[in-house]
């Protein structure tokens, strides 16, 4: 078991859940200022968060699932591309329907989802193999 990798993902994961919360529930109704590119960063953090934390949790669940019982060598060698995947039509399709539920739809929201999971992308290119040395 590599508590490294696992405790890694679990931790980029419960980071993005807890500053979504804090943005959405706490600092944007309380947000008096007329900044207004942080109103815009404020406006667009909770669908560049979880474009992050959505595919660490898709990685962690992966890892633990397929240890066992899997047969998909691609779902294990290629789970962050499967999780980023799953992740952003997820997410797009989420900020699409909500012109049904008279929600807000803003663009740029696909635009911060798409450039999170891309952000995603390259926090796994950059740390998985030092995250795979340190197995337990």
């Amino acid at each position: 078991m590599n508590f490294k990798f696992e405790n890694f993902w679990l931790s980029i994961f419960v980071l993005c859940v807890v500053n979504t919360l804090l943005i959405q529930l706490i600092i944007r109704p309380n947000y008096e200022g007329e900044i207004s590119s942080l109103e815009y960063v404020l406006g667009v953090a909770p669908n560049f968060l979880p474009a992050i934390g959505i595919p660490a949790l898709f990685v962690l669940t992966f890892s633990l699932i397929t240890k066992e019982n899997c047969s998909s060598n691609y779902l294990i060698e290629k789970k962050h591309i499967v999780g980023n995947i799953f992740s952003v039509f997820g997410l797009i399709f989420w900020e699409l329907i909500q012109n049904s539920f008279d929600l807000i739809f803003d663009w740029n929201d696909i635009l911060w989802t798409l450039i999170g999971a891309l952000l995603f992308h390259l926090i796994w290119f950059f740390f998985q193999k030092n995250l795979h040395k340190t197995e337990i």
